[in-house]
């Protein structure tokens, strides 16, 4: 079962957790603009996992959504001191605003786990104690 904390919302800039995400589960939206970060704060999984790789999504209305860079995040899953932290960075963004209307997003970005320890489908699930979504280039 994915759980993702948190009611739908469109905000810039939001923090919540990852319970049991597969392969292709999503994350919700956000309004975005030139720059956006995610951060993973502890990883964990339902195998020996030691890595996890996300891909940042522009919603497009009535089209295929637009794909940017994956990222692999391997630094949350060290356990040195329980708060290891992997961050995926995008730059150049065109302006997105997200808005949940009739139970459906419109515009916006969104990321979705593209693999488990280099799983797709039937890979182990993942967890995140902590993500930290920021669209404010200046925490760099």
């Amino acid at each position: 079962m994915a759980v993702f904390a948190g009611a739908p919302a469109a905000n810039a800039n939001w923090e919540s957790r990852i319970v049991g995400w597969y392969f292709e589960d999503e994350s919700r939206r956000w309004t975005d603009q030139d720059y956006s970060q995610v951060h993973f704060i502890t990883c964990s999984s339902s195998g020996p996992s030691v890595s996890t790789e996300i891909r940042l999504w522009r919603v497009v209305n009535n089209s295929p959504d637009i794909g940017y860079d994956r990222k692999v995040f391997s630094e949350c899953f060290t356990w040195y001191d329980g708060d290891e932290t992997s961050t995926g960075v995008w730059h150049n963004l065109p302006y997105s605003r997200a808005d949940y209307v009739d139970d459906e997003y419109i515009g916006g970005y969104y990321f979705s786990i593209r693999g488990v320890d280099g799983y797709q489908a039937d890979g182990p699930s993942l967890n995140v104690d902590r993500v930290v979504q920021d669209t404010t280039a200046a925490d760099g």
